[in-house]
Order: C-alpha cells, then structure tokens, then sequence
C-alpha cells in the first residue's frame, strides 16, 4: 500500500473522470492553489455553504445527534464570513469518483491552517458486505463478481429504473464492525460511511400531509444507525417495453396477452415432452396440471388458439415450435423465464404472474412455490417491475404428500416467492439496528446516478453505490474574530492510496513555496 503520483492521478481524470473538473497543474496566481500536485489534488470549495449561527433556533447545547438544522444557515457567494469561534458546511466544487482499490484522504490545505481555520472530511471508501447481489438484466449477481461494464439496474434522474453501466468497481480489505440494518423486508450490511438511499421524518407531529419528511436522499450509515424516524424503499418504477398484440415462437404467431398468462401457467405447473410409438417419435406434447382454476386455464387455452383436451389431472396438447420453444426449462429445478420477457411494461409482466399465481401459486397469500432458484429470483423481479414487492425465502425440500392419485416427491430446496403490494417504503427502526464484527473483503460499484438495487437474504432495497460525489467539508474558525473562506479556491488535498511508483515532478522541482521554511511561516500565496 502507498500512495498514487501525480500521472497516475492525471490519467485516472482524464481516461475514468475520476476528479471532474479536472486542473492539470497547481493554479497559483491571486487565489489559494488547487490542481495537480505531485502526490496528491487540490480541490475546491464551492459558493454554497451552511454557515452555524448560535442565535438563530433554540441552541442550549450542541448535540451531534440532534442539532437543530435551523441554526445552519444558507449562504451562496464568492467570501463567506464564518462567525468567531463558529463553523460552516461546505462541498467541493469538483466531483470525485472514487476508482477501485483506492482509499481517499482528504487534509486541509496550509493556507487556512496558518489562519486557524480548520477542515475535517470523511476518508472516500467503499462499502458492502460480500454477500451482497445486485440486480442485472440476467438476474441477480453478487456484487463482488461484478465487473466493469456490466449492467446493474440503477436509478435514473427521473425516478425510473433503468438497467446502468458500471464505471468503476471498488474493493478493499476491512476489519471491524459493520452497521447491520435488519427487518421484515429489509437486510444490509454496510460500513458506517455508505450511502443509504433514506427518507426522514423531521418531527413527529402529522400535517393534512401525513407526517413531514425531507424528501427522498442519500445519508451516511452512521447518521441513521440508531435513530428513529427513517424509512427505505424499495419500489421500482419501471418503464418496460410493450409488445404488439401478437408474439412470434418459433414461426407460429400467439396473441401477446394469451401467451403471456399461458407462460405464466406452464411455468407454474407445466411440463413437455415427446410421445413415443413403436419405436418413433409421435408428438410433442405440451401438458398444464390444473387441480384448481380449471375454468381459467382452458379459458386462456381457447384464446391461445391450440386444440387442447382435458385429463383428469389438467389439459394436454400437441405443439411443436412450442415444445422446442419450451425444451429447455422442461425440469422443475431448470424452469426459467426466456429473457425477453424480462423487458416487457409492468401490464404484461403482471400477467405473466398471474399465470403463475393460478397454477402454483397460494391467493390467499400471494405466495408462489418453485424448487427453481432462478424461477424464484426471476419472480421477484417481475414482482417489482410490476409495482410490487417481494422477498425470496428458501425451504427444505418437499416431503413426500399425497395429491390425487400421485406421490409427489422432491430433493430440491423449495423457493417460497411472497407478492405484496404494501410496505413499499419499510421503515427502519433502531429496534433493527445491529453491529456485527467483519473480517475479509468489501466491494461496491459506481453507476451514474449513484443508486443501485441490492440483495441480501432474500430482500431487496435500493441503496447509494459507492463514495462518488461531491466531497462534504466542515470548516472550522477556531479564531475569536470572524473568518473568510474564498469559493472557487482551493481548501484541502485528497491523497489516493496504493501507489508504488516515484511521481514525475516534485514539490521541490516546482519550488512550492514552504519550500525550505525556517519557524513559523504565515500563509502566502
């Protein structure tokens, strides 16, 4: 472990936009510097800042976990003035993106040092548990084997989700206590700086309104661990594609919405195979079990357009291009839904369910039963494009039970897939709130918005991804006489770690200006 040199951290701006805006040098004339410098970036500091006001609120006494937020005052310009003794929150003015296996240190720049102005920042890291699963297009993947480039469904700018490329993966070693947010619908264990996508009541009075709330944002772990008042969510706006009102398998023409319920059925409880005689193949049958909601299923078989005939354990047909189209997912273990149905709208996703939940599925409790891993994964997709929510729960296998004239019997664990329309936004009490010790690797990945949808045992959520952002700043005057702090110039250096290599221009080569310092030497620019 070191630290990264000047190219490394020039080509890292300029090929990953690590540092956006990015300066190649140390901008010196008139300001305080910022740019480039040999082991090391100079950020800034923006025009916008939360200044600490003692007299404004109802302040006896400065409590971490329950400052009054109407003593931070909004201010936007170019000088701001930090009272005597006082301190205000600010933001870099450049965005970073942390890349992987880089730890992020950011320290206070001289100049304000000198003055007794004092910044502190959080270090800029990455953050789940390794048995963490992020959704992608073919199902969910855990995140440590998510590579640069995949696609995870992420959160776009207008709400909706969307299926985003990974622009940077991060990994690194930890030890120590990770924050665990447990509940009904809800399980992630993170590191006490991610990013949790949170919505907070702000005081416990209701309004015409319901409750007041900040509006949906990203707060660190630490902020909401051990704290009332907040809630998740875990509902999936989702745009989907629509098909036409027929659908093409393997050159036979359905109608889309017949299909759709019929997959649903057979996917539940549907098998096909090839009839035999004398030797040769005499038929390709396709066959749905039906012991309730016999009414449905030949219903949705007449508006197929097939010539079915029933049995005494469900209906039958002959279909080729269907056989063939369905081979492959013929095992119960094997059943799986053909990708493209995946991209269908939330309307024609639902029906695929609602095959599913007439063929094998409990309505009384909305629970759909499947000894296929992948099935069940893919269910609870569809659950959540669909405006739902679901939690994937697994069982020991079947033990044999009679069912009419058959025994039915399985060695495969039971996925048991729980459909529900409430609880979308689960909050999360302290009563959830554990500390669990963590040795090994964390991981996380970056999208563009900033805002993926994880797993753990069976519960989704969204969560922030990765430290990505602007860089939080707390500047401090520790002076009894009030203190300027400059916007558009420089206010700290952000070290990457896990360099090994000599940087190609030193503080010394560039004649820094403490070079060679005797004493106590006063700010200069």
């Amino acid at each position: 472990m070191g630290l990264k040199p000047d190219h490394w951290i020039r080509k890292m701006a300029l090929e990953q936009q690590m540092i956006d805006p990015f300066f190649d040098g140390q901008k010196r004339n008139g300001v305080i510097s910022y740019g480039l410098s040999s082991y090391g970036y100079d950020i800034r500091v923006a025009n916008e800042f939360k200044v600490f006001t003692a007299g404004v609120g109802d302040l006896s006494v400065v409590d971490p976990k329950n400052i009054d937020i109407r003593a931070m005052v909004d201010f936007v310009g170019d000088v701001c003035i930090i009272p005597p003794n006082s301190f205000a929150l600010a933001r870099s003015l450049e965005y970073i993106r942390m890349p992987r296996d880089v730890l992020g240190m950011v320290i206070g720049k001289s100049t304000y040092a000198r003055c007794g102005i004092v910044t502190n920042f959080t270090p800029l890291e990455p953050c789940f548990s390794d048995d963490t699963e992020v959704l992608t297009p073919a199902g969910w993947r855990l995140i440590k084997d998510i590579e640069i480039g995949d696609l995870v469904l992420g959160m776009a700018e207008d709400g909706f989700a969307e299926y985003q490329p990974v622009l940077a993966k991060q990994i690194y070693d930890y030890r120590g206590e990770l924050l665990h947010f447990e509940g009904r619908s809800i399980d992630l264990l993170v590191t006490p700086e991610h990013k949790l996508l949170v919505n907070h009541r702000t005081n416990g009075y209701r309004t015409r309104k319901g409750p007041e709330k900040t509006g949906w944002h990203t707060e660190e772990a630490k902020n909401v661990w051990g704290r009332y008042g907040y809630e998740m969510t875990r509902q999936v706006r989702w745009r989907g594609e629509t098909p036409g009102d027929y659908v093409l398998i393997q050159g036979d023409q359905y109608p889309t919405r017949a299909f759709l319920r019929f997959l649903g059925l057979w996917l539940g409880d549907g098998s096909a195979y090839i009839a035999h005689k004398d030797g040769k193949d005499s038929g390709y049958i396709i066959q749905i079990a039906s012991f309730k909601d016999r009414d449905y299923v030949e219903s949705v078989l007449r508006e197929l357009g097939v010539h079915y005939f029933a049995t005494a354990e469900g209906f039958r047909f002959f279909k080729k291009s269907l056989y063939e189209y369905l081979a492959p997912y013929v095992h119960a273990e094997n059943k799986a839904l053909p990708g493209e149905w995946l991209r269908l709208d939330a309307e024609h996703i639902n029906l695929i369910l609602e095959g599913l939940m007439r063929s094998d599925g409990n309505q009384e409790t909305q629970t759909i039963t499947t000894v296929s891993k992948q099935l069940a994964d893919e269910i609870q997709m569809m659950a959540f494009m669909s405006g739902k929510a679901a939690i994937v729960r697994q069982s020991k296998p079947q033990q044999p039970r009679e069912l009419k004239a058959r025994v039915i019997k399985s060695n495969y664990p039971v996925y048991k897939v729980r459909l529900v329309e409430k609880h979308i936004t689960p909050k999360v009490e302290p009563a959830t709130h554990k500390k669990q010790f963590y040795e090994g690797k964390v991981y996380d990945v970056t999208v563009s918005n900033h805002l993926i949808f994880v797993r753990r045992n069976g519960k989704a959520i969204w969560s922030g991804n990765c430290w990505h952002g602007y860089i939080t700043i707390e500047i401090s005057n520790t002076t009894p006489l009030p203190a300027k702090i400059y916007a558009n110039e420089g206010i700290a250096q952000v070290l990457f770690f896990e360099g090994d290599e000599p940087c190609e221009v030193s503080y010394a080569d560039k004649k820094g200006k403490y070079q060679g310092q005797i004493g106590v030497v006063l700010p200069r620019l």
